[in-house]
């Protein structure tokens, strides 16, 4: 009988986004950003859902704290 249980690791798969903390062009949802009226911010959308953020922020290689869970958009959807 094994002393010892063998552990494995579970598979890493790839981060489809360029960066865990930034915003960038590639994550914009145009239709709804088109639903803001607003030219000055975007709304983005992540693995964790949707947020807004100023259009400034987008690929300025730091981090965004719009993009923190705390701050995320909930969608009416009938």
């Amino acid at each position: 009988m094994a002393k010892y249980k063998r552990y494995v690791p579970a598979k890493q798969e790839d981060y489809k986004y360029p960066t865990r903390f930034g915003s960038h062009q590639s994550m914009v949802d145009e239709e709804k950003t088109a639903e803001l009226d607003d030219d000055s911010k975007v709304v983005l959308q992540d693995e964790h859902g949707f947020y807004t953020t100023e259009a400034a922020r987008l690929d300025n290689k730091l981090a965004d704290p719009n993009r923190y869970r705390g701050s995320r958009l909930r969608w009416n959807t009938p």
